[in-house]
């Protein structure tokens, strides 16, 4: 009682759980009850993602379970995320009251197919001697009920195909049930033994039951028929059945649409063009329904280069079609299959490669699940060749895996240099003519989102703008790509780049000079000072205030735009610091004692930011001497962690040996009425002197004639000690590793100039980027400095390339597509570029300039890079005039090979015949 109790409470409280349990325990009146109180049996449990109905078809002796749920609208036609029906799990259950139990139902999906197998086909798979009598059962309901005997599988083999297949040794092991299984399927259904895999089934039959009849049946052509051809090869009798079961079938234009994707996709998935043409020639779509994804994604996994083109050229240039197209990344699907072993030219993965490539509607960047794209597998197996066209069709170098990894990371620096090379490119002018004109393109760093075949969400693209710096910032910060940066492609895009950042650069470099110098002034002469001139000292006070406003609402404004990334910085915690600071002195005069500590403080913050803003200058020897400053003050510090053990042993040493001596010394000179005040300094008084007299003392400020050495006479040996290996050893060495380090960076001086502005290129880059603009204030610093005013893509280079007159002062131009405007040239001051239209080109160049006639010199390139491009551009017409004089003496000695290949022939030939 109290068990029926706890069962109606369960019901009530959660009916779908109650249905579960009962199930469980095999009890169909509280499966009823439970469905009576509202449970559903086709809800999916979370943690094992089967309904009751679907665990109910498993289970072995539930056929009432199973007609109950039916009864409660239980679908039998739904699909479970693995691909399996209803009726797939019945059969699993061997359980032929199950099976009888679901087809009285409906026997709609006897014949659904699951990995392209139907429900005889996994009766057949698992029929062993152990279980033969319950799945013959299970056949037997199957066939009553309008099974499919002759429905191939995957492998162009029917059920019992598959059955006959396993049969080989029946006599051997006694298993003569299944001769009884076979006779019962020849006699029960018409069975087609010669239409697939060439009269497989027939063969085998004869061969394995001998004696047994085989009856001599075919089916008429029908949809399983035509895919079987299709799969044999059989070309010929495939046209002649597709003919008859066309006529029959294409009166009913919605079958008859279904079908014929069918056989599009047996086509295409059995390699053969013909049938492929043949089925498209009556103008058919593909629609989202017809499965071209993943016809296209076979056609480059097996290397139909042929059918891949094909299909290519029913396609449209719609979005519908790009998407389509673009659903698998078919470009790394195709590297991943290339043998780099073999001939490239006889490879058809090659050609799918070609094939694609010269397809402007396929997405280059397109990535995987693992966000890597075709670059990144072709870096990845190297196949260099790939890598090659990869570049040469722009694909982007900065795309990151799932491991933040770029494609450059491990692609050879001399390939990426000679793509570089490529990227250079002049008219056909000659190198003194004044019109002689040098175009950098840069479409390997145009980011996938402002690609005109984009598929991805462009909205998204346009509020989370691409890090454009990104591959640039990591060549500058690896060793074997670092050289790079002085590439006319790179080092011209970073110019680019900085002249769109410098108006504002320098703006705040001048602003902040300006309040460094008033406040150094205002702390030093003035601050806590009544005899300076008032109006001097209020004046200074209040440009100082200004100064650090500003600042601060600098600060503020970086913090808001990019807030985590913004504390994680030191000079910014340095910089907040100085400002709350600053903020205390101008507003506040504290007592001498604090007023000191504070301004000394303040001093020494402002003089390292002030050191700080100046290195940011991307200035080739300022930079230089700002990165000796930093890389001689780590090294220096981290030797220090090391050597510190021995100093400050030193230290406990000297303190030690000679406190105790200082100790008795005071104390003789005090009962002989002698000077009481000794230097603590030189004696070692505490602890905390003998640290910082022990540091003095490594710089070789030893002071020793005020050291007392008669104190202790192992003082003398500390200290020969202290002199070989502090002062002597490790100071030397220190200077050495700053010498070393002084003489390695004046080498790369010019490579770090160009790492500093990257560094200050990308640091501007990065505070600006943000996920949304929202509320008042970031959208009155949006007004002020538009988040992509320093992205050059896709607005300010929309054709990705700038054209240089290195005879016309190094000036930029910027090409557009051309549209007819005002004749007039026009300053575009948030561009800062000046239009020229030229109505005789089919694209209008645009003028670089800054925008501000104090700074003209700013809007052209710089020479050294224009030097650089065209000695590479004079090295490739060498190059290319050596391999055209090359060319025709190769020739001439291949003729050569082959007119006495022909004499020795003929001389053989003729000893032969003397």
């Amino acid at each position: 009682m109290s068990t029926v109790n706890n069962v109606q409470l369960l019901c009530i409280a959660d009916p779908q759980r109650a249905l579960a349990a009962s199930l469980v325990e095999g009890n169909i009146k509280h499966f009823q009850y439970a469905l009576s109180c509202g449970a559903d049996p086709n809800v999916r449990d979370e943690r094992t993602g089967f309904t009751v109905f679907e665990l109910a078809c498993q289970r072995s002796g539930s056929a009432e379970f199973i007609q109950e749920c039916l009864d409660n609208g239980a679908d039998e036609q739904a699909q479970h995320e693995s691909g399996q029906y209803p009726i797939h799990f019945a059969v699993s259950s061997l359980d032929p009251n199950n099976v009888r139990a679901l087809l009285k139902h409906s026997a709609k999906t006897v014949d659904v197919l699951y990995q392209n197998r139907t429900a005889l086909h996994l009766i057949f798979e698992v029929i062993d001697k152990s279980n033969w009598s319950d799945a013959f059962e299970c056949v037997k309901v199957l066939l009553k009920n309008g099974a499919d005997i002759n429905i191939p599988n995957g492998d162009n083999r029917t059920p019992l195909g598959v059955f006959v297949k396993n049969c080989k040794t029946w006599k051997a092991n006694s298993e003569y049930w299944r001769k009884d299984i076979l006779e019962y399927c020849l006699n029960q259904t018409n069975v087609d033994v010669d239409t697939f895999r060439k009269g497989e089934l027939r063969k085998k039959i004869g061969d394995f039951f001998p004696g047994t009849k085989i009856p001599s049946y075919v089916m008429e052509t029908n949809l399983n028929v035509l895919i079987s051809l299709l799969k044999s090869h059989k070309d010929a009798k495939f046209d002649i059945a597709y003919r008859q079961y066309k006529e029959k079938t294409q009166q009913d234009s919605s079958a008859w649409k279904k079908d014929k994707t069918q056989l599009v996709q047996a086509a295409v998935h059995a390699g053969s063009l013909a049938s492929v043409k043949k089925l498209c020639e009556d103008d058919y779509a593909f629609d989202a329904d017809s499965g071209l994804a993943d016809l296209l994604a076979r056609c480059c996994s097996y290397g139909n280069h042929d059918i891949l083109e094909y299909l290519l050229s029913l396609v449209g240039h719609t979005e519908k079609d790009l998407k389509q197209i673009n659903a698998h990344p078919l470009l790394s699907l195709v590297i991943k299959e290339i043998n780099t072993l073999k001939n490239k030219d006889k490879c058809p993965f090659f050609k799918c490669l070609k094939c694609l490539l010269a397809d402007g509607r396929i997405e280059i960047d397109k990535t995987d699940d693992k966000d890597f794209s075709a670059l990144h597998y072709a870096v990845k197996y190297k196949v260099d060749d790939a890598v090659d066209l990869l570049l040469k069709s722009s694909a982007y170098i900065g795309k990151q895996n799932m491991f933040k990894e770029l494609p450059i990371c491990e692609m050879s620096p001399e390939m990426l240099e000679s793509y570089l090379d490529s990227c250079l490119t002049a008219n056909d002018k000659r190198p003194g003519d004044d019109d002689y004109e040098i175009n950098v393109d840069y479409s390997c760093l145009v980011p996938p989102e402002y690609k005109s075949n984009y598929t991805g969400d462009r909205t998204v693209a346009v509020s989370n703008f691409a890090d454009e710096m990104l591959p640039i910032v990591y060549m500058s910060k690896s060793s074997d790509l670092k050289h790079l940066l002085k590439h006319p492609v790179i080092s011209s895009f970073v110019l680019i780049k900085w002249l769109r950042l410098s108006l504002y650069f320098y703006i705040n470099f001048v602003i902040c000079t300006c309040f460094f110098l008033c406040f150094t002034w205002y702390v030093v002469g003035c601050y806590g000072q009544d005899n300076v001139d008032q109006f001097l000292k209020e004046s200074l006070r209040m440009l100082s205030l200004l100064g650090a406003t500003y600042m601060a609402l600098r600060e503020l404004g970086q913090m808001m735009l990019h807030a985590k990334m913004y504390f994680k910085s030191l000079e910014n915690w340095m910089e907040l610091v100085l400002i709350v600071a600053s903020f205390t002195v101008l507003v506040k005069e504290f007592q001498h004692e604090i007023r000191q500590v504070i301004s000394a403080v303040v001093i020494l913050l402002s003089a390292f930011e002030f050191t700080l803003l100046v290195g940011s200058l991307p200035v080739l020897s300022i930079s230089t001497h700002m990165v000796m400053l930093k890389t001689v003050s780590k090294n220096f510090l981290k030797s220090l962690i090391l050597y510190s053990i021995v100093l400050v042993s030193f230290a406990f040493c000297f303190y030690t040996l000679f406190n105790v001596g200082s100790a008795k010394s005071n104390a003789a000179g005090a009962d002989g009425d002698a000077d009481g005040n000794e230097d603590k300094f030189n004696k070692f008084a505490d602890i905390r002197t003998s640290l910082l007299k022990t540091v003095v003392m490594l710089t070789g400020e030893f002071e020793a004639a005020n050291i007392q050495f008669d104190a202790n006479s192992t003082s003398y040996l500390i200290f020969v000690l202290f002199i070989f290996f502090v002062a002597i050893v490790i100071f030397n060495l220190m200077n050495g590793l700053a010498v070393s380090d002084t003489a390695a960076i004046k080498a790369e001086a010019e490579l770090i100039g160009l790492s500093q502005k990257v560094e200050v290129i990308s640091k501007y880059e990065n505070a600006l980027k943000m996920t949304g603009i929202n509320g008042f204030l970031t959208q009155s610093i949006f007004k002020l400095f538009p988040s992509t005013f320093l992205q050059l893509f896709p607005e300010y280079l929309p054709m990705h390339y700038v054209i240089v007159t290195p005879n016309q002062s190094n000036s930029i131009f910027i090409p557009r597509p051309f549209h007819n405007g005002d004749a007039t040239s026009r300053i575009d001051v948030e561009s800062h570029i000046e239009l020229l239209p030229l109505n005789k080109h089919p694209e209008e160049k645009i003028r670089l300039t800054i925008g501000c006639c104090v700074l003209p010199s700013f809007s052209r390139m710089d020479g050294k890079i224009m030097k650089y491009a065209k000695e590479i551009l004079h090295s490739r017409n060498r190059k290319s005039q050596t391999v055209d004089r090359i060319q025709p003496l190769e020739a001439r000695l291949s003729k050569i090979e082959r007119d006495l290949e022909r004499i020795l022939q003929y001389l053989s030939h003729s000893q032969t015949v003397n």
